[in-house]
């Protein structure tokens, strides 16, 4: 549990980092995002990860479009997500997605 609670506030800090750096709504960012919801995840705060997939998402979609290969790995977050909130449609239809992709 040390260890992802570790990894969250090095992610966290890092976020803040390029945020500053690049901008909030830059792809730039997305990635580092989309491993701190993973983090949240790993900390059994799925409503965190989800919100954090989200947001890596869409600016990775406005940035590549939909169907780009960035795109597919925060799909599976994001299903991830889903599942643990109980929406098991909605990660099929993520995860899916990402196979389609890759």
């Amino acid at each position: 549990l040390g260890d992802a609670q570790k990894q969250r506030d090095f992610l966290e800090r890092a976020l803040a980092i390029e945020e500053k750096a690049y901008g909030a709504n830059s792809r730039q960012v997305a990635p580092t995002m989309a491993n701190l919801g993973n983090a949240y995840g790993s900390l059994g705060d799925a409503r965190k990860q989800k919100e954090l997939q989200q947001s890596a998402l869409a600016l990775l979609e406005k940035s590549f479009g939909v169907d780009h290969r960035e795109v597919a790995p925060v799909c599976v977050g994001l299903g991830n997500a889903c599942g643990l909130l109980g929406d098991t449609r909605q990660q099929r239809t993520l995860q899916e997605r990402a196979l389609v992709i890759q």
